[in-house]
């Protein structure tokens, strides 16, 4: 059985992380994991990285660090993917899946894209939209208690580590009322939140394109550190 972490942030693309890709992929790596989905902030969210600057040089910071956990992998037989988390407004936000650092580049126009434009576009590539700890409580989250409409999201995170059971119950029943795919992850930003949760199944995932099509086909179970 193999362990898959599907939210994880570093200090290499999110202002909020205070791990580094290669800490990241070592910590994991020593708790059991077989692999971990990168899901830094993106041009919405919790970035680092520059937005007014050329697309391809916004971009890329998130392809280096990618290719920085990648490279700290090839000697402990771990795997890395691509994905982003993304935000659609009011606070809230997408984790996207199934993705390359070639569909962001090839896409400039996502700096000014909407849930449905982004889906869209995420969907052509084969890839997933899976909504990030709804129901969360913040500062900075407008009405917390409202849904993203269902039919740009394939998937929902119905367990968040960083998030309170009741926000996880609620985004549980949100799933199941309108069938959608079930993830848990960390959403680690730091070494204390790192490993607490993913997917465990029987396979490895060696491509963004076979994690798709995992998450699609149920053939895995949520994993919940206790």
């Amino acid at each position: 059985m193999y362990i898959y972490e599907l939210h994880q942030h570093t200090t290499a693309a999110s202002a909020c992380a205070h791990e580094t890709p290669e800490e990241v992929v070592r910590g994991l790596k020593q708790a059991g994991f077989a692999g971990v989905v990168m899901t830094e902030h993106f041009y919405h969210g919790n970035t680092v990285v520059r937005r007014h600057q050329a697309w391809e040089d916004f971009v890329r910071p998130y392809e280096d660090a990618f290719e920085r956990a990648k490279k700290a992998a090839e000697e402990l037989d771990f795997d890395v993917l691509f994905g982003i988390e993304e935000g659609v407004g009011g606070g809230k936000e997408v984790l996207l899946y199934g993705i390359t650092p070639a569909f962001l580049y090839a896409h400039p126009e996502l700096r000014d894209a909407d849930l449905s434009t982004l889906a869209a576009l995420v969907r052509a590539e084969g890839g997933l939209v899976v909504q990030a700890h709804p129901f969360r409580v913040r500062d900075y989250i407008r009405a917390p208690w409202e849904e993203l409409p269902a039919e740009h999201l394939d998937g929902i995170e119905v367990h968040n580590a960083c998030n309170d059971d009741l926000s996880n119950l609620r985004a549980q029943a949100l799933a199941e009322k309108h069938r959608l795919i079930e993830v848990a992850g960390s959403d680690a930003h730091t070494p204390l939140s790192r490993g607490q949760a993913g997917i465990v199944c029987e396979e490895r995932i060696r491509t963004e394109e076979q994690l798709a099509a995992i998450l699609r086909s149920g053939e895995y179970e949520l994993y919940i550190s206790e």
